[in-house]
């Protein structure tokens, strides 16, 4: 019975069925590409994160080797 109603609406109705696909594609297409901006953008977080601790090294570095009159291996 379910079948019969099912294949019945299927052939009356293929336009709606094709739009609906095609909505749902675009609705995984778009959630698709949102996970991909998402994990540039963390990507892009983490990136500038360690340039500031790098930077920050750096700049401890530069301080000790002041300190030790320019020796950096004392």
């Amino acid at each position: 019975m379910l079948h019969q109603l099912f294949s019945r609406s299927l052939s009356v109705y293929p336009r709606i069925y094709l739009q609906f696909a095609a909505l749902v594609g675009l609705l995984i297409a778009a959630e698709f590409s949102l996970s991909t901006l998402s994990m540039m953008l963390t990507q892009r977080a983490v990136y500038r994160v360690w340039q500031r601790v790098r930077h920050r090294r750096e700049l401890q570095r530069r301080e000790r080797c002041a300190d030790t009159g320019g020796n950096c291996c004392a």
